[in-house]
Formats: structure tokens, C-alpha cells, sequence
């Protein structure tokens, strides 16, 4: 198996034990004089996901020499342990009961509890970061990024309440709320590896082009013909989001366009709300979508944005590492 087509499995293991031991040190960074609190870590360790952010932090530092290996690390468990935060956070806003199919921390304790959860994780990701006196650019990234992920869940708020959002708007949506935290986890690996300006840039424009790719593919799956990958279908419209295949439908079909928004816009969120006036809506959308080709324009733009982001690669040296951080981005395409 060549670079161009490995998969999650055989890049891990292209790490060696700069990947095995990332978990300990994350459980190392995370333990607590509290129980509960270790209680509650001990699920969220049992049902953590790929953890992409981290292992695209430790190819980054790799491909760039691997000459601070100590700071690299920090960054890629900081990256983590954030993302990890904001999934504690949303599974309240969201009201989720599983995530990954296992059941949230919202559910199995309460929502103060995955509230106060991703408070304890945040801290502990700043506590890591400044106890080892990291670069200031690296401090700057993740804060920025803690900001952008809050602004960009509320803008996505902002938008749905009125079923507004254009292209534009779900550009930025997804820049904060999805591609800031890839942006950070790599660009912090460049900076901690002493690269210049030049290279910090180019690995930015991956990380920003890739993170776009993984919430584009994200909600291409709410259109799917099944519930696959852990998400159920409809969900996003459920909750009046307007994503990248109805936004292909509009532009495909555009004289629909209003009728549909006034559509979604009938939606109840209200928790306890009849469903049945929801369902009758999601259905007609979804349909909508499907006959004006919006998931395959979707598919489409998201393939374009996997081809291009790779481009940007080419300020690293050219090795295996670089490979395998293409390889992740052409994961994505559909």
C-alpha cells in the first residue's frame, strides 16, 4: 500500500509510539483529585473517536523534522482535549443522547455535568499549553480558535432562526466551527518545529480546505439515502440548518427557493414539539434536494476542495508523512 492510498490505520502506525503514547499523556494531562471527574474521563476515553486533529498535528510535526518532539506533542493532545470540549458542550446545546453511538455524558450523568466536563477539559488544554511555556503564536492559534468555535455555533444559531444563510455565510459557518480547530492543530505543529511564515501558511490552507472538506462531507451524509456513519438523516434540517446540498439544490433550482426556506422556516424546534408537522417537512426538503441534484453537486464541490487542498502541501518536504496527510484529505471524498 502506497502513501496515496493508506488508510487511519497504517498512517497510526507510521508514528510508532509518538502515537501510542498519546493517549496515556492526554489521561496523564486529564487526571483529577475528583472521582467523578475521572469517572466521567474514563467514558469519554473509552468512546473517543479517529482522533484526526492529533494525528494530523503529529504528521505535520513529523514531515517537518520532528526536531521538538515535546511541544509537538503538547499540541496534538491540546488539539484534541479542545475538540473533545466542544463535543461536551454541544451534546447539551444539542441535547444529544448518543454520539459515536455510545451514549453521552449529557445522558449517562446530566447536562451539568457535560457542561462542567468541557469547562474542566478547556481548562486543562490552557494549563497545558502555558505550563509548557509554548510560543506565543501557539498560545494565539488556540485561543483564536476556543473564539471562533463559540461564534461560529452561534452564528449557525443566528442563521437558523431565520433561514438566511447563503453560501457565504455557511462558508464561515463551517470555517469556524469545524476547519479553525484543524487549522490550529497543524499550524501550532509547524510553529512548535521552527517553520517559517511560508510553510505555516501553505499547512494552513490545507488545514482550512481540508476542515471545510470534513463538515461539507458531514452534511452531505444528512441527505443520504440511510443513516450511515452515526448520523441520522434529517437531522440538520431538524434543526433548520440550511447546508451545502440544499444550498446546491437552491442553485440548481432557484425558483423554489423561497417556498422551501418558508418551509424549513415552519419547522418547531421547541423541545416537546408535534413532530409530525416536522417530519412532513424534512421529507418534502430532502425530496427537493435529491431531485434537483444537490447531493451530487455537493459531492462535487467537496472532490474539488480535496484535490486543491492537496496543492498546498507542497511546502513540506516531500515524504512519506506528506503523503500520509494527503492520504486523510482524499479519505474524504464521496
Amino acid at each position: 500500500m502506497t502513501t496515496a492510498t493508506a488508510g487511519l490505520t497504517q498512517i497510526q502506525s507510521a508514528l510508532g509510539k509518538d502515537w501510542t503514547e498519546l493517549r496515556s499523556y492526554i489521561r496523564e494531562t486529564l487526571d483529577s483529585e475528583i472521582d467523578l471527574l475521572n469517572k466521567i474521563n474514563e467514558h469519554l476515553f473509552l468512546s473517543s473517536g479517529k482522533m484526526l486533529r492529533p494525528l494530523l498535528s503529529l504528521l505535520v510535526s513529523k514531515a517537518c523534522g520532528a526536531s521538538n518532539p515535546h511541544i509537538s506533542r503538547v499540541c496534538a493532545a491540546a488539539s484534541e482535549i479542545i475538540h473533545t470540549a466542544t463535543l461536551l458542550h454541544d451534546d447539551v446545546v444539542d441535547e444529544s443522547l448518543y454520539r459515536r453511538g455510545k451514549i453521552t455524558v449529557n445522558a449517562l450523568f446530566s447536562p451539568g455535568a457535560s457542561l462542567l466536563m468541557g469547562d474542566f477539559w478547556l481548562a486543562r488544554s490552557i494549563r497545558l499549553i502555558i505550563t509548557n511555556k509554548c510560543d506565543y503564536r501557539i498560545i494565539a492559534l488556540f485561543s483564536q480558535t476556543i473564539e471562533d468555535l463559540a461564534e461560529g455555533e452561534m452564528l449557525q444559531m443566528q442563521r437558523a432562526e431565520d433561514c438566511t444563510t447563503t453560501f457565504e455565510d455557511y462558508k464561515e459557518i463551517i470555517y469556524r466551527k469545524t476547519a479553525s480547530l484543524f487549522i490550529a492543530a497543524m499550524c501550532t505543529a509547524a510553529v512548535a518545529e521552527g517553520q517559517s511564515d511560508d510553510v505555516v501558511e501553505g499547512v494552513r490552507e490545507f488545514a482550512y480546505k481540508l476542515g471545510l472538506c470534513f463538515q461539507m462531507r458531514d452534511d452531505i451524509l444528512d441527505y443520504s439515502s440511510s443513516a450511515t456513519d452515526g448520523k441520522d438523516v434529517g437531522s440538520d434540517l431538524a434543526e433548520r440548518k440550511v447546508t451545502l446540498p440544499l444550498l446546491c439544490a437552491f442553485e440548481n433550482c432557484p425558483e423554489r427557493e423561497e417556498e422551501i426556506r418558508s418551509l424549513i422556516r415552519e419547522i418547531d424546534v421547541a423541545k416537546g414539539a408535534d413532530q409530525t408537522r416536522n417530519i412532513e417537512i424534512i421529507k418534502e426538503v430532502r425530496q427537493y434536494v435529491l431531485d434537483n441534484n444537490g447531493v451530487q453537486s455537493a459531492k462535487l464541490r467537496l472532490n474539488e476542495y480535496i484535490a486543491t487542498s492537496v496543492d498546498s502541501l507542497s511546502v513540506l518536504p516531500d515524504t512519506p508523512f506528506r503523503g500520509y496527510i494527503a492520504s486523510i484529505a482524499k479519505i474524504l471524498s464521496m
